[in-house]
């Protein structure tokens, strides 16, 4: 009886909160949608070997993935005809990247065919991870206007592996001033260790942005990124407060959009017989029911096309990666893309 109690609740609460994203903006003129996406792009590294970089041994011609300049150029140009599908096949606004090696892959991205008449723009800061791979924010000028930008740098808990900054952007978004983060969390493990790099990434996440809304209480902020923690965590709802209640009176709290796919059973990213959800796009509650700019209700949308799927074996319909462990796929990413849209409400 307990546990059927339990379930009752959890279905009221997605069906209210599907029932609420549904409802329209509250005014009836709205500007055109802008859309928010991120992506882990699984290891995007060029072919070439880095002495500085000890993650990149493995993704050359002669290391143990006999990662070919061939292979590199396939998943550009698989990664970049996924990003332009986005959103209705536009391409997104703004879209966060992880598992990138450096700005010479994001050049390649951004230039390839499928993405070049999107004239897409780039931030990206070498960060300080163990393995190389960076976090990046691609926008398009015509309606993004970044200000000022920054890497944040956080403790990784001793982890060689954690990364080691966040990427903060504050911008104008149609007009309208807009903070992006993008970030990508260490690994939780069983052990102390990991569970610590969380904890910092989180903290060091959660001051920056209680540093804006003490300086606005109304201050729009967008959160992108790879948390390799689900929804429902800890780290997610008690040390960087995103929860998945819009309720504005809770207005230090970030409302996490892929808080009800997660708990309707969807996910991101296919782990030990499972979906998860690392990847979420966490927004303040001046974006919920925004009186210039709006979170579009029920935009929230896991990318997962059959083309980037496995279709068929063990791994059907989950996403189509370009490694499995050792083994080859020559597929997209071990991770879908995921996306939001605001837009300004006139």
């Amino acid at each position: 009886m307990h546990h059927g109690i339990k379930t009752l609740l959890l279905l009221f609460t997605i069906i209210l909160f599907t029932g609420c994203s549904r409802l329209p903006l509250s005014s009836s003129k709205k500007g055109k949608p802008q859309t928010i996406a991120f992506y882990n792009i699984e290891n995007l590294y060029d072919a070439t070997n880095d002495p500085a970089t000890t993650g990149d041994d493995a993704y050359t011609p002669t290391g143990k993935l006999q990662w070919t300049q061939e292979k590199y150029k396939q998943k550009i140009q698989h990664i970049a005809t996924v990003i332009k599908a986005i959103g209705g096949g536009d391409s997104p606004e703004l879209i966060g990247l992880s598992e990138i090696e450096n700005i010479k892959v994001l050049q390649d991205l951004v230039s390839s065919q499928s993405l070049r008449k999107s004239k897409y723009s780039i931030i990206h800061y070498d960060m300080a991870g163990g393995q190389g791979l960076d976090v990046a924010l691609l926008y398009k000028p015509k309606s993004f206007k970044p200000i000022a930008q920054q890497s944040i740098k956080i403790s990784n808990g001793g982890a060689s592996n954690a990364p080691g900054e966040i990427l903060q952007v504050s911008g104008e978004l149609q007009g309208l001033p807009v903070t992006v983060f993008v970030t990508q969390w260490p690994p939780r493990t069983s052990g102390k260790q990991g569970d610590n790099s969380q904890h910092a990434a989180a903290a060091a996440l959660r001051k920056s942005i209680s540093a804006l809304q003490v300086a606005d209480k109304d201050a729009r902020i967008v959160v992108l990124g790879d948390f390799d923690a689900n929804p429902d965590t800890d780290v997610m709802q008690k040390v960087l407060k995103a929860t998945g209640r819009p309720n504005p009176y809770y207005n230090q709290e970030l409302f996490n959009t892929f808080y009800v796919p997660f708990v309707s059973g969807m996910g991101s990213y296919f782990s030990r017989g499972d979906f998860r959800m690392p990847d979420q796009i966490l927004i303040s509650k001046s974006l919920v029911n925004g009186q210039e700019m709006g979170y579009v209700r029920g935009s929230a949308i896991i990318y997962n096309p059959e083309k980037i799927k496995f279709l068929y074996g063990k791994y059907k319909n989950t996403p189509l990666a370009t490694f499995s462990g050792n083994t080859y796929f020559g597929g997209y990413s071990d991770h879908f893309p995921v996306y939001i849209q605001v837009r300004k409400v006139k």
